[in-house]
């Protein structure tokens, strides 16, 4: 990966067999192992077209440190993902009235795919409505060493954000199997906790609304863990209000699949911090199960996650 701040950053660049020269409006990239030159026409008004073209010819991502107004959203659409991400957010917006004028909505930011997907698509809601209301991304972070969050907090920045964190020592008490062998389901009680403390600091900073990044294959995983473990209907709905905390809860990506969101995070190769979660993975994982009876099922009927999800449909209001 190639990092810059400006175009003009990648003058007498070499990336393996290229040698990249800037002048004027030009960039020259020459092959010295091929003995050829590509030339590309530099566009000051769109820089992202012009590195997305230097990107194919060299095979490489080229990261921009810092985005000028216009270019967040040509980024955050990229292309091809209208259909699958942006329409989808939009009509879950709408159909569940989540954003209306003057919210004050905070992000619970993991630094997974989701919570990026969730944080882009809500910049871009904030850039194309009429629609005035504040974004907050919050980190509960459970480590002591934030090193790993520095990258997340530089992109949060190219947005015009500021990342919040608040660092915890979770998995030192999830994880310790001495001290916390009787808990029966430490992702629970993880959630709970954080959620817990997203809620503070919500309440102290004024914020009345807390967006999650659930997707739709985690409401229908939701419902069938509640009636076959839990002998319940209980839903996670795209929007309720919390009446204890004062405060309401949205899920602007309940109509995305989550593979759709795996190809977007893909595509613009944005910097996902990863999960240090023993559980995530775990056999005794009943979300797990239910998400591996879910692929089996679809090799019958590919579209099963669509039929169980407009089953339950009018459950979610």
């Amino acid at each position: 990966m190639i990092t810059i701040k400006n175009i003009s950053d990648l003058n007498n660049i070499t990336f393996e067999n290229y040698h990249l020269t800037v002048l004027d409006n030009l960039i020259t990239a020459t092959n010295h192992r091929e003995d050829s030159t590509t030339t590309i026409l530099i566009n000051e008004k769109n820089r992202l077209k012009t590195i997305r073209t230097l990107e194919k010819l060299l095979s490489t991502k080229i990261e921009l440190t810092t985005f000028k107004e216009k270019e967040i959203l040509s980024f955050i659409e990229n292309e091809g993902f209208s259909k699958t991400i942006f329409t989808p957010v939009g009509n879950a917006a709408s159909e569940f009235n989540m954003i209306v004028e003057g919210d004050r909505i905070a992000i619970g930011f993991s630094g997974g795919k989701d919570s990026f997907t969730l944080l882009n698509t809500l910049v871009r809601i904030k850039k194309i409505s009429n629609v005035n209301f504040e974004i907050f991304p919050i980190l509960i972070h459970p480590e002591y060493d934030l090193a790993n969050t520095k990258e997340i907090s530089a992109y949060c920045e190219k947005l015009g954000l500021q990342l919040q964190i608040e660092q915890t020592t979770l998995s030192n008490f999830l994880f310790d199997k001495d001290k916390n062998s009787n808990i029966k389901n430490p992702c629970f009680l993880c959630g709970r906790i954080r959620r817990g403390i997203l809620y503070s600091i919500m309440k102290k900073q004024n914020l009345n609304k807390l967006a999650l990044g659930h997707h739709k294959d985690d409401i229908i995983e939701t419902f069938l863990m509640n009636s076959f473990f839990q002998g319940n209907l209980h839903m996670m709905k795209p929007n309720y209000s919390s009446k204890e905390h004062n405060v309401t809860i949205i899920r602007p990506l309940a109509l995305i699949e989550e593979s759709n969101i795996i190809r977007y995070v893909k595509k613009l190769n944005l910097p996902l911090l990863k999960s240090l979660c023993p559980y995530e993975t775990s056999e005794d994982s009943k979300r797990l199960k239910v998400k591996n009876l879910i692929k089996n099922l679809s090799q019958e009927n590919n579209d099963i996650r669509s039929v169980i999800f407009n089953s339950i449909f009018p459950l979610l209001k």
